[in-house]
């Protein structure tokens, strides 16, 4: 009993020793080649010892995960205790910078069309979710410029994935045809000058043909997919800052679920993050205030325990072998075992009778799974299990 005591607190002290505060740089192995992204752990999570928010950004056409990392999102992180993490494109053949296979479009010309960047993206919060302790309910993205392109096809594809999400000079890619299968949060701001994606979506960068339906029919793509009032609520931002600008808000209210859908139009805006001083608002604070009123529902695929914390065992995590499922502080009686794939499918049941932890074997294919317990009144607990 000692040797497993002392096996499961070395294995604790290995979790917590390689758990550290600041950026991160990281390399993937994945679709065949090596794939950057850095992440963010404020000091805050490594006190507090719960779990947080997880926050996703992705950078603009010709930047890096480095560079965009530094974004006043990573600073708001430090008291508002979430982990931001910042994946990191490929360049495209064609184009010869770093882009995102958006759904951003023209013709049959689909941009860096042969990566797969959402199952890229994808990969990498399933690996910050099985090294950290995420608050799966409450995962949000947000993107810049193509990384906005990106973000839109991400909240439609993986839609039960993101609480909310936020485009900044961005558009819906003409060749994304996927709906939300839920309600989704929104926020779009883009600026009627904007030479490098066009408000209209009439031009890319100078000299491309639109890859986007628009500013405002992106919007409104959104408002009619939240089923929100199609008449919306005016306001415009106090008019400080020297800046030239001028900044109005549409709230497009009453969405499914009570969602809403916000958009910030500046009046002379180009293609810039803006931020206070020197201007009238700040798109971090304005995003962070936006996502964090909003939490997804607990699904199989996003795993959550009401006491934000573990309460069974699961090691090694992820595992490559054997792997050991330890119950025995667990208070309720557990009547079975139950794991799950990504798609809901069962992949394995045992029946529990006296036992207070159960070994699976290495036969159960690589992947994300779920493993869920259940008593007499249903499902104790789950938590997520990923397979090499």
């Amino acid at each position: 009993m000692k040797k497993f005591f002392y096996l499961v607190f070395f294995v604790f002290m290995i979790q917590v020793g390689s758990t550290f505060a600041g950026f991160t740089t990281k390399i993937m192995h994945f679709g065949g080649r090596n794939r950057t992204y850095v992440i963010y752990v404020p000091d805050i999570y490594i006190s507090q010892n719960k779990a947080v928010p997880l926050v996703v950004g992705l950078h603009g056409f010709g930047d890096n995960a480095t560079d965009f990392s530094t974004i006043c999102l990573s600073d708001i992180a430090d008291t508002a205790n979430y982990i931001a993490v910042y994946p990191e494109a490929t360049p495209d053949p064609f184009l010869g910078a770093n882009a995102w296979n958006s759904g951003a479009s023209t013709g049959l010309v689909v941009i860096n069309s042969g990566v797969d960047d959402k199952g890229f993206i994808n990969a990498v919060m399933d690996t910050i979710i099985a090294n950290y302790k995420i608050d799966t309910t409450r995962m949000y993205i947000f993107g810049f410029s193509f990384g906005g392109f990106m973000t839109d096809r991400m909240a439609a594809e993986d839609s039960k994935r993101f609480a909310a999400a936020a485009n900044v000079s961005g558009l819906r890619g003409n060749s994304v045809t996927a709906l939300p299968q839920v309600s989704m949060p929104y926020m779009h701001f883009h600026g009627t000058s904007d030479q490098t994606i066009s408000y209209d979506g009439n031009s890319t960068m100078g000299f491309l043909p639109g890859l986007g339906m628009g500013a405002e029919k992106t919007v409104k793509f959104w408002v009619k997919q939240n089923h929100c009032d199609t008449i919306p609520v005016i306001d415009s931002m106090p008019d400080i800052a020297n800046d030239g600008l001028r900044f109005v808000r549409f709230t497009y209210n009453n969405g499914t679920d009570n969602v809403k859908v916000i958009f910030y139009k500046v009046i002379g805006g180009t293609h810039t993050w803006y931020s206070i001083p020197t201007n009238d608002i700040s798109y971090c604070q304005t995003i962070w205030a936006f996502f964090r009123q909003y939490s997804r529902r607990s699904t199989v695929t996003a795993i959550r325990n009401n006491s934000g914390s573990e309460i069974f065992k699961i090691y090694p995590n992820p595992s490559n072998g054997l792997t050991t499922v330890d119950f025995s502080t667990v208070k309720e009686r557990v009547n079975s075992l139950n794991i799950y794939n990504t798609a809901g499918e069962l992949s394995f049941s045992v029946s529990i009778k006296d036992e207070q932890q159960i070994i699976l074997n290495d036969k159960i294919p690589a992947g994300m799974y779920v493993v869920q317990l259940t008593g007499e009144h249903g499902v104790i607990a789950t938590q997520k299990i990923i397979l090499q």
